[in-house]
């Protein structure tokens, strides 16, 4: 009889958390395992794809009031998990996490939910809930020591720390060629990411580098406004919204800058992977600590407070005129591929569910 395992997840449109549990579930039915993702919507857009071996389980929206809806919903979840026969379940990202919990409470099926930014985010208006039903889960996953701190000891002693794997299309050696002349930052198009602090500092930035552009690849809610930020700074030559691309690592490969400008961030797929590509690298030292955790400051990448656009400038600027210590910081940032090959990771998702499993 195959092993079984079950995924839960809102949906799979967008982030990095969707990418992960993509790529996991993935991982496990290509080692044989009998695979569920359980979402609570069938996306009009897929950006991961998932293997043809996994089981896509789509729970229908309840009806009737709010109450209702409640109980509902952690039935029909509860009898998904049921069905997919799996003795574990893993859940990501906010609520999806607690009504895996919930569904699964006077079941033999083991939870183990997954934190995937900052807990104070993930979890804002329902921090206690979150703290006080974390405890009733088998296993917990985090990215970062700050994120598990955030939880009691009860849950912080069976939890674990996981990093994010680095795709393959990422693994390819650093370009050592005459880079172009561009900054690049990718992610999606929210309020959190900060993209107008980025905007804002680079058209200075662009004074003394007017031969420079900005490339924004990602799409999200925010777009409308960024255009308007762009309009309203003149600078619609040289600060472009690329839009998604499924060709990320070609696009950046050649930049000579990434910057990450995130207000909070879990561990920051797009930093992880263009520090693996050998690009010089800024980010905003945010909470939840995965920035930090990637990065040495000044030996393989630079790191600035949280919404200071002159301090941006000045890393920047640092960079642009300085070849040599970008390439310092690009040639060490390239060596995050050792502790994130994703078959390494893999591993330790699997060690870590079947020690859940086992207790």
């Amino acid at each position: 009889m195959k092993k079984a395992i079950a995924f839960h997840i809102p949906s799979l449109v967008g982030g990095g958390a969707e990418r992960v549990i993509c790529n996991l579930a993935n991982d496990f039915a290509g080692k044989g395992y009998q695979v569920t993702m359980i979402t609570n919507e069938m996306e009009d857009r897929q950006y991961y794809k998932l293997d043809d071996r996994v089981t896509r389980v789509v729970l229908p929206k309840p009806t009737g009031n709010r109450l209702f809806k409640i109980f509902r919903r952690l039935g029909i979840l509860r009898k998904a998990i049921k069905d997919s026969g799996a003795p574990v379940v893993v859940s990501f990202i906010g609520m999806a996490n607690l009504r895996a919990i919930l569904a699964t409470r006077f079941m033999k099926t083991k939870v183990i939910v997954s934190v995937r930014s900052a807990p104070g985010r993930e979890y804002h208006g329902k921090e206690k809930m979150a703290r006080f039903l974390f405890r009733f889960a088998e296993g917990a996953v985090f990215q970062t020591e700050m994120a598990r701190n955030y939880f009691p000891q009860s849950v912080q002693k069976k939890s674990t720390i996981l990093m994010n794997p680095l795709l393959g299309d990422f693994s390819r050696p650093r370009y050592e060629g005459q880079r172009e002349k561009e900054v690049v930052t990718v992610g999606r198009l929210h309020p959190v990411k900060n993209h107008e602090m980025l905007i804002q500092a680079f058209v200075k930035v662009h004074q003394t580098h007017p031969d420079f552009v900005l490339r924004i690849y990602g799409d999200g809610e925010h777009r409308e406004k960024l255009e308007e930020l762009i309009q309203s700074l003149h600078c619609e030559e040289y600060v472009h919204l690329e839009g998604n691309s499924d060709r990320v690592a070609d696009a950046i490969w050649k930049s000579a800058l990434f910057v990450l400008t995130s207000n909070t961030e879990g561990m920051p797929n797009a930093l992880l992977e263009a520090m693996a590509l050998g690009l010089p690298c800024i980010s905003t030292d945010c909470p939840c600590g995965g920035p930090a955790t990637l990065i040495q400051n000044g030996e393989n990448g630079l790191l600035i407070p949280v919404g200071e656009e002159a301090a941006l400038v000045n890393a920047m600027e640092r960079i642009l005129t300085d070849d040599s210590f970008g390439a310092k910081l690009g040639r060490n940032a390239e060596k995050v591929k050792e502790q994130y090959a994703p078959d390494k990771i893999y591993q330790m998702w699997e060690d870590y569910i079947t020690e859940v499993a086992a207790q």
